[in-house]
């Protein structure tokens, strides 16, 4: 009896069951996720950039010709008069609400299904080409730092739900995390003859995703021109023959970067801000500060929890890999000096850390980060102390502790919807808090689309806090007032006042 209960207790899960185990976790993620998305509408700057497109399609056809014509002057006059970051520009330009508001639900799903694949794919690519891991071993790392990214979001509210705002940083910075792995399968030495087709293919998706992001936010474009650079400094050292398809990726990004920092409309939107930020040098020092205090906010016991989970496939993974894990040390230097450049942009321009949206991208990059250091210094701290032998997958029994790890946080977090993006997405469906805002959304759609030049509005009741960017003023000439206004051909769009 005691050699079965010992067998029993023994008993090990194979890296297939675990695999099954974070896709079926990440599936229960997505989903709560997905489903709010349907009550999501468009907010502010979501009319002011879409309008560009939707203007053309309405004089001259609804066609994706028109739309993208639309986008293209959306680009020209805010380069010209507000920002260079010409890419953003496009995506925010066409949102989906240009074809009709009950459209605008497919910006959010996107946003979610693209970081999810982004995550995936850098992390798959890293373990697979860098440490050889097999197939299940890379799914299970990438599809377990996809769940890490998707609960802890900075804000799934600008993040995910606004398009605008969710687009010009998560969806930027999953461009970067795709183009990070393409560029990582570009270096990798292909055995088999026709391998430089599949290069070839590589370089052309890497040239034209270099282009998209270096015309993103200012954290994203600075922050993907230091990786590719690092990824060409390190080629270029070790003399490998693969430096040279990387080169044209680089000038390209370099070429989009100039275009992106060198617009007009930057100087003209830095003359509003005259004041608030600090000197470059002194950016770039206090960027530092900035990350040593957001770590921990960035963090939190949940991700703790998570890099547990994954703990077991990582050591299976470096236990077997020939890779040696040399410098641990400079790797993580370098990574402190990634993550603190996300600050950098906004302490120049603004004089702090950064707005919601902006610190989602950041987040994104100190989470990517972590991961890779901890795979970095577990593999390092095997070869040392274990050498060639092999790492065993942890009995079952760690498994359900691990949940139970998991039900005490999320016990303990005083803010539970907010802190953990699905429960907040199940909240606000199950509470119906996201119907009924979705409701008085529609019914001021009624008003907007009626005869009446002239709109006053009823004030929102429920603002659910994933859904609800915020309300419009009893001021006519208040700016998200404007923008409205401008979007339904309107006079004027003002909110009534609280009875």
């Amino acid at each position: 009896m005691k050699r079965k209960m010992r067998k029993f207790l023994q008993w090990r899960i194979e890296p297939v069951w675990y695999l099954g185990m974070t896709i079926l976790v990440l599936l229960l993620s997505l989903y709560p996720l997905l489903r709010l998305a349907g009550y999501s509408v468009p907010w502010y700057d979501d009319y002011n950039y879409g309008r560009f497109a939707r203007d053309q399609m309405l004089w001259d056809g609804m066609t994706w010709g028109n739309a993208i014509k639309g986008a293209w002057e959306s680009i020209r006059t805010s380069w010209y008069a507000w920002q260079g970051t010409y890419s953003s520009i496009f995506f925010m330009t066409l949102m989906p609400a240009i074809w009709g508001e009950e459209y605008y639900y497919l910006g959010p799903v996107f946003l979610i299904l693209i970081l999810t694949f982004a995550v995936s794919l850098l992390l798959y690519t890293v373990v697979r080409v860098l440490l050889r891991a097999d197939r299940i071993h890379a799914l299970a790392v990438g599809f377990g730092g996809a769940v890490l990214a998707l609960e802890l979001i900075h804000t799934a509210k600008e993040g995910i739900y606004w398009y605008n705002g969710g687009v010009h940083y998560v969806g930027m910075h999953s461009f970067l995390m795709i183009l990070t792995a393409i560029t990582i399968r570009i270096i990798q030495r292909e055995e088999k003859q026709k391998g430089w087709i599949r290069k070839v293919f590589r370089m052309i998706v890497a040239v034209i995703l270099a282009f998209v992001v270096a015309g993103a936010n200012f954290v994203t474009a600075l922050q993907g021109l230091l990786i590719l650079v690092s990824i060409m400094v390190m080629e270029a050292v070790r003399r490998r023959p693969e430096t040279f398809w990387i080169l044209p990726v680089l000038g390209v990004y370099v070429a989009g970067f100039y275009l992106n920092v060198s617009a007009p409309g930057n100087m003209r939107r830095a003359d509003s801000y005259i004041g608030w930020g600090m000197s470059p040098w002194r950016a770039i020092v206090y960027s530092f500060a900035e990350g040593g205090k957001r770590a921990w906010q960035f963090t939190g016991w949940m991700a703790f929890v998570i890099l547990l989970f994954l703990l077991p496939i990582l050591l299976h993974i470096v236990s077997r890999t020939t890779f040696t894990f040399p410098l641990p040390g400079v790797v993580s230097l370098w990574s402190v000096c990634l993550y603190a450049t996300g600050f950098t942009p906004s302490l120049y321009s603004l004089g702090h850390g950064g707005l919601g949206r902006t610190l989602n991208a950041v987040k994104l990059t100190w989470q990517m980060l972590l991961l890779l250091n901890v795979i970095y210094w577990c593999g390092w701290i095997w070869k040392k102390r274990k050498g060639s032998r092999k790492s065993q997958m942890f009995s079952w029994w760690f498994y359900p502790l691990i949940a139970v790890m998991v039900l005490l946080v999320f016990h303990t977090e005083s803010n539970q919807a907010g802190s953990f993006s699905s429960y907040g997405a199940y909240y606000y469906i199950h509470t119906g808090e996201a119907n009924n805002f979705y409701q008085e959304y529609l019914e001021r759609v009624a008003r907007l689309k009626s005869d009446e030049q002239t709109v006053g509005l009823e004030p929102y009741i429920w603002k659910p806090w994933f859904l609800c960017m915020g309300d419009l003023s009893e001021d006519p000439e208040n700016e998200s007032n404007r923008s409205l206004a401008s979007w339904y051909d309107k006079e004027a769009v003002f909110l009534l006042p609280r009875e």
